[in-house]
């Protein structure tokens, strides 16, 4: 791009054309009174703005074709619209292929150059969607909200947001929430009562307990919600399957519409989100007597996880300093359902795995103290450790009886029976039962059970069975 282009796209983004709702906008940023206004007028997002961890997360560019896919899913239901809004705009690429008088997209990331050119009726300015958002102020709301897990948003952006959603909807967020699942509550309150929302996030929202409150609100609004799900990954390096999300609130539905989106051709309509005839498995809480359960977070793997060669090496004793543990099934070929002392000797200590679990006393061993000291800095930082009143000191989880992968392709997660009483850490879960007969009859259930068309899948044939959903299935099980 010639020089006096590039001059002209980044007058864009900072600028405006001379329409009412921009120059309101524009006030917005550059207000004498802005100093005094509440938090939730920042511009420099809570903080986000400085965060290059969090910008990083943020910037997975679409792809022009899927750009051009879902302006053509929003054709389906506006020829045209006046006012578009774009939260987390990037480079403004959705700018291009739609059919508006005033695209305004917002970006964070003062790094992101607009796209050449950027169309005269586009702006993008430099400012947080959500400290600059004017309610019922638009009629389309499009693009590629930023995906963020929330352990990585801060404590104050997301009692901040969630508060502004609240004064705006009357209903406080999940807590557990992503970053883009906030930005959908965002493109619902700045779209207007007639207005429609198009946005390209992850297909598992469609399902998972966090979102539940934002499919209610849409739900007793009675808003159409329509769901496209991509058949081939318009993301190759991110593990989760995407699907165009519209909300048409000119019109009224209390159902959920799903389709599939081939890569050519139009999209066809599907029964449920499984893509089978099986509805998703219900999220239900544990029973008392057989129940699953997440693996054990430590605070941090690499320093509570160590192999059989780290655990040598620092003199660490088995049973007195570490126990056995299972943080990962993947490298394991299960050629029986048994985790016995020679499969896991095998499996896990021969092969190198982190299998050796820090186990904490009030009276730790020299050689655990002396580790300890030795790899405590890598622990500055992490929030589970620093919650703690001793960094290092938790209590011991007790072992299940059957160990399993929450993520698995196939027809089913690999299943154990937890003979040696291992430690179920991190993504693998375990499975609690009072005695071994029932637990051997729930494993024989299990391994006799497809779950594959039972569950959403996150991409690519890879499947992830959340703990709510073991338990519901276990329920059905005993019961």
């Amino acid at each position: 791009m010639m020089r006096a282009d590039k001059k002209a796209a980044n007058k864009r983004a900072v600028t405006s054309t001379p329409t009412d709702l921009i120059q309101v906008l524009i006030r917005e940023l550059t207000d004498a009174a802005s100093a005094v206004r509440t938090a939730t007028h920042r511009i420099d997002g809570y903080g986000l703005a400085a965060n290059s961890n969090y910008l990083e997360k943020c910037q997975v560019d679409t792809p022009p074709e899927i750009v051009k896919r879902v302006w053509e899913i929003v054709r389906k239901y506006r020829t045209k619209s006046k006012n578009v809004f774009d939260a987390g705009a990037g480079d403004g690429r959705f700018s291009v292929g739609g059919v508006y008088d005033q695209y305004i997209g917002y970006e964070l990331d003062s790094k992101r150059i607009p796209i050449a050119p950027l169309p005269e009726n586009a702006t993008i300015l430099r400012a947080c969607a959500f400290a600059q958002a004017l309610p019922k102020a638009f009629d389309l709301a499009i693009g590629n909200p930023p995906y963020v897990r929330h352990h990585d948003l801060s404590d104050t952006w997301r009692e901040r947001i969630s508060k502004w959603i609240k004064e705006q909807t009357g209903v406080t967020p999940n807590g557990w929430s992503n970053a883009y699942l906030y930005f959908l509550w965002l493109a619902l309150i700045t779209t207007k009562n007639d207005g429609l929302v198009a946005y390209l996030v992850p297909f598992d929202w469609v399902t998972r307990p966090a979102a539940r409150t934002l499919r209610e609100f849409i739900a007793n609004n009675e808003w159409q919600l329509d769901i496209y799900r991509f058949d081939t990954e318009p993301f190759p390096g991110v593990l989760t399957t995407a699907c165009i999300v519209i909300v048409d609130k000119q019109k009224k539905r209390k159902s959920i519409q799903y389709y599939r989106l081939p890569d050519n051709g139009d999209a066809v309509r599907i029964d449920n989100p499984t893509l089978s005839s099986n509805p998703p498995l219900e999220y239900v809480r544990k029973d008392a007597d057989v129940y699953a359960q997440r693996g054990f977070s430590s605070g941090d793997q690499t320093v509570f996880l160590l192999t059989e060669s780290q655990r040598l090496h620092h003199g660490l004793e088995i049973g007195e300093d570490v126990v056995a543990a299972v943080s990962s099934l993947r490298e394991v070929s299960l050629e029986n359902s048994n985790l016995t002392e020679a499969f896991f000797k095998r499996n896990f200590v021969d092969a190198g795995e982190s299998c050796w679990l820090v186990r904490p006393t009030d009276t730790p061993s020299k050689s655990l103290m002396s580790y300890l000291n030795d790899v405590g800095g890598r622990c500055k930082n992490n929030s589970t450790c620093s919650k703690r009143a001793v960094w290092w000191k938790y209590e011991l989880p007790v072992a299940p009886r059957i160990l399993y992968a929450s993520g698995f392709r196939g027809p089913r997660p690999k299943l154990m029976l937890n003979t040696i009483g291992a430690i179920a850490v991190g993504s693998v879960c375990g499975i609690y039962t009072p005695t071994a007969v029932k637990a051997s009859h729930v494993l024989k259930s299990l391994l006799a059970t497809e779950l594959q068309t039972k569950v959403v899948a996150l991409s690519r044939g890879f499947t992830k069975i959340e703990v709510n959903q073991m338990n519901g299935l276990l329920r059905s099980i005993i019961a």
